[in-house]
């Protein structure tokens, strides 16, 4: 994992925090949520793919994705790439690589393939948790998952 670090205190333990958060994700341990999230977190990407949770707590649907992404790829392994700090922001490139054997990912069917799903975060820290979120969704068409199992809207230029 590559960080580039912040001068200011804050932004330090922001990115510290994150890195953290990351490694009890790549762990298993998908509660993380809950710990690293603030209860009034809100996503961007809500109002464009699930806009029934609209001014609702959604870490719930945040620990269902990782909880589902296990379920299709059960030798997942997530990384996160880069992390770059300016003031309350955090930018987060993350991989996410697994053989798509289990459970459905989404709509797409086990492929039986290596699958790779990248993504990039804008995060807004508050108090130590994120409190905002920009970008996603969570690639459910992702690129791996396209070129493997087709499908997705993205398929036809694939």
């Amino acid at each position: 994992m590559l960080i580039r670090t912040s001068s200011s205190e804050t932004g330090q333990a922001n990115l510290a925090r994150l890195g953290k958060y990351s490694a009890r994700i790549s762990a298993g341990d998908y509660s993380a949520v809950y710990d690293y999230f603030a209860p009034e977190f809100t996503s961007h990407a809500t109002e464009r793919i699930s806009p029934e949770m609209m001014g609702r707590d959604i870490r719930s649907e945040e620990h269902k994705f990782w909880m589902m992404a296990r379920e299709a790829f059960p030798d997942m392994e997530f990384r996160v790439d880069l992390l770059l700090e300016m003031d309350d922001l955090v930018v987060s490139h993350w991989t996410l690589t697994g053989t798509h054997t289990g459970a459905p990912y989404y709509d797409v069917p086990p492929s039986g393939e290596r699958v790779t799903i990248n993504g990039t975060a804008i995060l807004r820290m508050e108090n130590g948790k994120v409190v905002e979120h920009w970008g996603g969704p969570h690639c459910m068409y992702g690129i791996g998952l396209v070129r493997t199992a087709g499908g997705g809207p993205h398929a036809a230029s694939a």
